[in-house]
């Protein structure tokens, strides 16, 4: 079987045909397919894809899918060693892909419901928990920086440098530091500059959110552009790498610098985050320079930070 496409009604709730022409149809499916970020439907098509090859082999139908079908598949999944996350997603795709269909959801089904629940259960008993990026924090930036020190006049170090800065002090995704133009940075008055974030995962609406960077990461961005010869206030893209490219950028940065493994794309943000929290931020402040709805992430970021606190009083 092959992945739905997105389809719209062929008629309303009363039975009566819709009366659309080809060109407003044509843009209803492109909205409908866009309602997605492109890393989203790329994980949504590789989760679909491994359920269809799964309920092929048993000979079981992908589309409608039966919840205790799909509920075995998720039990095979984590025996191969798939983690509660990659099972997840698994779930939202294979609902997604249903109600693009027009079909029912079956990870809503009370069989599948429990499964997760049992297999969550599991993965907390064998120990397993959710594997947290490196921060990349002001520390950890300050070594890179003096790593990079004998290149710090070269478009290559000043790339980096640059990169390592602004992603740890706006506490950006990968995504949204690929994204990011000269335009989208202000510089204020008092040496600091504001990041205009126009979009990102949790903005799929463009609606954007404005971030602060210090006076550091502007001096390093100052360095970067006239290296570049570019300059603020340009549409020219600030890196010019993709997303992918500015994680492996960041790994190798923190190899040079003695910092070891487990640094990421999603490491200046988790270093934003306890930044903030060490110098004590409250959590608003912190989730308003992340992007994030809810004080749930911060927390999770945090944990260690805020265990610390415990310390005054024991």
């Amino acid at each position: 079987m092959t992945e739905p496409r997105n389809t719209l009604p062929a008629a309303t709730a009363d039975g009566a045909p819709l009366a659309l022409d080809q060109a407003t149809r044509d843009r209803l499916e492109a909205a409908i397919g866009d309602s997605l970020a492109p890393a989203t439907r790329r994980a949504y098509r590789a989760a679909w894809s491994a359920w269809v090859a799964w309920a092929d082999q048993v000979g079981t139908d992908a589309m409608p899918a039966r919840p205790d079908a799909l509920a075995a598949f998720l039990a095979s999944r984590a025996e191969g060693g798939a983690s509660m996350a990659t099972l997840r997603m698994a779930t939202a795709a294979i609902g997604k892909a249903h109600e693009l269909a027009g079909e029912a959801n079956p990870c809503a089904d009370r069989i599948v419901k429990t499964a997760m629940q049992g297999l969550a259960r599991q993965a907390a008993d064998a120990g397993a928990t959710a594997r947290q990026a490196r921060a990349l924090d002001a520390e950890a930036v300050a070594t890179i920086r003096g790593a990079y020190n004998g290149e710090a006049d070269t478009l290559p170090g000043a790339l980096t440098v640059a990169i390592c800065s602004v992603m740890a002090e706006a506490g950006l995704r990968r995504s949204e530091a690929a994204a990011l133009r000269w335009c989208d940075l202000e510089p204020a008055g008092d040496g600091s500059a504001r990041l205009t974030v126009h979009r990102s995962k949790t903005d799929q609406l463009g609606d954007g959110a404005v971030v602060a960077l210090t006076s550091q990461a502007v001096a390093d961005l100052d360095r970067l552009a006239s290296l570049a010869g570019t300059g603020w206030g340009t549409d020219a893209p600030v890196f010019g790498l993709s997303d992918r490219q500015i994680a492996r950028r960041i790994a190798a940065a923190a190899k040079r610098a003695g910092l070891g493994d487990g640094f990421s794309g999603h490491s200046g943000r988790v270093g934003m985050a306890k930044r903030m929290t060490r110098n004590g931020a409250p959590a608003a402040a912190v989730m308003r320079q992340g992007r994030w709805s809810t004080v749930r992430m911060v927390a999770r970021y945090t944990r260690n930070e805020n265990a610390g606190e415990a310390l005054k009083y024991l």
